[in-house]
């Protein structure tokens, strides 16, 4: 790490660096983020540290190649950058967290869908049996009048009327 003398002039640097950026960002008309990012929209530490680099040896400030970790190791850098990076749209360097919350949320998205699905499933289930039910319900209640009527008819006249096989 740099003394720690040299570390506030470094951020001041790094500040006049973001400056610039977004300067150049809003003179683009805004629309593509002129700092570093990963292709999961987050800011890239260590190639915008590489471009503050370049940057500061263009000006004869002499930044370190481990001046990326300043950026976890201090919060005022990271607070810096943080900014810069949500002001053009990009996601926070700390954003590792929120990415683990949308997985948790995207898994819970999933458990949700898969319950859902086994629930739809479940109803398409019952709905075949309570229609089968529904069938033996009325099988049944035909029979139950078939054979009232015949008890009745016994009852009426004293003689049984054979309906099924008399081989037996």
């Amino acid at each position: 790490m740099a003394r720690p003398a040299t570390t506030p002039a470094l951020l001041a640097e790094l500040r006049t660096y973001l400056d610039q950026k977004g300067a150049e960002w809003e003179q683009a008309g805004g629309v593509d983020p002129t700092l570093p990012a990963t292709r999961g929209g987050k800011v890239n530490v260590r190639a915008l540290m590489r471009g503050f680099r370049e940057w500061g040896g263009d000006r004869g400030v002499a930044v370190p190649e481990s001046a990326w970790q300043y950026v976890y190791a201090d919060p005022a850098w990271a607070r810096d950058i943080d900014a810069a990076a949500r002001a053009q749209g990009l996601q926070p360097t700390g954003s590792t967290e929120s990415a683990k919350a949308d997985d948790a949320a995207q898994s819970k998205i999933g458990r949700l869908a898969k319950a859902a699905k086994e629930q739809e499933e479940g109803h398409a289930l019952a709905r075949v049996r309570l229609v089968h039910l529904e069938r033996r319900l009325a099988e049944t209640e035909a029979e139950n009048r078939r054979l009232r009527e015949r008890f009745a008819l016994m009852q009426r006249t004293g003689s049984l009327v054979r309906t099924g096989d008399v081989t037996e």
